[in-house]
């Protein structure tokens, strides 16, 4: 077969592949859950949300070896006579009580670099609601660096609903293997008022319920056909005590950042490198494109190789 021939076959496949994924299921019944079950390889998993797909029983499953989740039938469960040893010695649930337990003020509470030296760096890029355009240089330039180029995006519900377009052309970038995308929670309506204190701000905003918009976000990724990560970042980087232990009752592990460009913080080896797409954060942007320009032999790598080994 000819060479454009094959090429645009690819293409055609690739562009029918997306479409079908981008069609929304009817996701409902969302509820968090936590219950470690063998699978029919006998291999320890932990599903931590039941929900049902076009009315069917489903699960999002979690590897706590290697921090990767899969959506699976209800059937899929196997045995659930699993020992408490065996699933809370596991590196996912250690992680989890690890960056939930309280530490001093609500700023940048929970993972924020590597654990171990991985000769490497974090790319995490945020989609907050924002009027404004879409950073596309970023993606486009990360995406030079390897192929496909490994990114965890922290988005938000309403700036999916409100960026359609750009919200295809992520997707359309990571079905045809440009990117490789870890899909963050970041809330869904992102609450932000300026003109209020940081204690009482974001997900600290008194009446903001903090498990329907973790799970309203959820269900909206799911409907794209996104199986959401066990990460979630806090809007604003903001948080306390007593969300952080929601958090670990929804089995999410919060990410936070010490290389957030825009405050001119400079990334090191084994950084959570911050920075927003949303078009709210030229300078951040134009410091990653300047960081990239520098360091030609940068090497990014996927979220979930932040983690020590055992």
């Amino acid at each position: 077969m000819p060479k454009k021939i094959l090429s645009a076959v690819i293409s055609l496949f690739l562009a029918l592949a997306f479409a079908e994924a981008s069609l929304a299921a009817t996701i409902s019944d969302l509820r968090p859950v936590f219950k470690p079950y063998r699978d029919s390889n006998k291999k320890l998993k932990i599903a931590i949300r039941s929900f049902k797909e076009d009315g069917r029983a489903r699960l999002i499953s979690i590897d706590p070896e290697i921090f990767t989740t899969e959506i699976v039938d209800e059937g899929a469960i196997i045995s659930t006579d699993v020992k408490i040893k065996d699933w809370k010695g596991t590196r996912f649930v250690e992680a989890l009580y690890r960056y939930t337990a309280p530490a001093k003020g609500i700023e940048n509470q929970g993972m924020r670099s590597a654990e171990e030296n991985t000769g490497g760096l974090f790319l995490t890029i945020d989609l907050c609601p924002s009027t404004k355009g879409f950073d596309r240089p970023a993606f486009e330039a990360t995406e030079s660096l390897a192929t496909p180029a490994p990114i965890a995006i922290a988005v938000s519900g309403l700036w999916i609903e409100r960026h359609r377009d750009e919200f295809d052309w992520i997707r359309k970038e990571e079905a045809e293997g440009r990117i490789k995308v870890t899909w963050m929670n970041h809330s869904y309506s992102h609450p932000y008022d300026k003109l209020k204190e940081l204690k009482e701000n974001f997900l600290l905003t008194p009446g903001v319920g903090f498990e329907d918009e973790v799970l309203r976000n959820e269900k909206l990724l799911l409907e794209n056909g996104i199986t959401p990560s066990v990460f979630f970042r806090f809007p604003g980087l903001i948080s306390d005590a007593a969300l952080l232990e929601k958090l670990r009752k929804l089995s999410l592990i919060p990410i936070g950042a010490d290389a957030w460009l825009a405050k001119g913080e400079t990334p090191h080896n084994g950084a959570f490198i911050l920075v927003h797409g949303n078009g709210n954060e030229e300078d951040g942007i134009e410091r990653l494109l300047g960081f990239y320009g520098e360091n030609k032999e940068l090497k990014l790598l996927p979220l979930k190789e932040a983690f020590g080994h055992k």
